[in-house]
């Protein structure tokens, strides 16, 4: 779904309306979810997270790549933008307002593979045991 909302979304199919507004909503939760689950901060105790696959936190915080600038700013985006109201939306301005969907997209896919090529393959469904690619 991350993937294919990105497409979209950098096509410009949706220009107008409300539609753009829900492929960009989705995008952006479909972001906080994967990072989330990538990146964990503070999981709940019945939140899945990508550490759960492995015998230890540790070995999935050696394995995962830092996460990047622009995708801690998506998180971040994601969380005062669109996730909680806050006083925080009054300054995204025109100019900060876009996305770099394919981009984020892509960072991510590339954590994705890393815990996909890692992780013990009894443990993930069918469609989870070949390693997908970026966008």
């Amino acid at each position: 779904m991350l993937t294919s909302l990105a497409k979209g979304l950098a096509s410009g199919i949706a220009a107008n309306g409300w539609l753009p507004n829900a492929l960009l909503e989705s995008f952006v939760i479909h972001v906080r979810v994967l990072l989330d689950f990538l990146y964990a901060e503070r999981p709940m105790p019945d939140d899945v997270i990508a550490a759960d696959y492995f015998p230890s936190s540790e070995e999935w915080e050696k394995l995962r790549p830092p996460q990047s600038e622009t995708l801690k700013k998506a998180r971040i985006r994601a969380h005062k933008e669109l996730a909680h109201l806050t006083y925080e939306r009054l300054n995204v301005t025109p100019e900060t307002k876009p996305w770099a969907f394919i981009e984020i997209a892509n960072q991510i896919h590339r954590v994705m593979d890393i815990f996909l090529e890692n992780v013990p393959r009894h443990l993930l469904g069918d469609q989870w045991r070949a390693p997908q690619k970026g966008v």
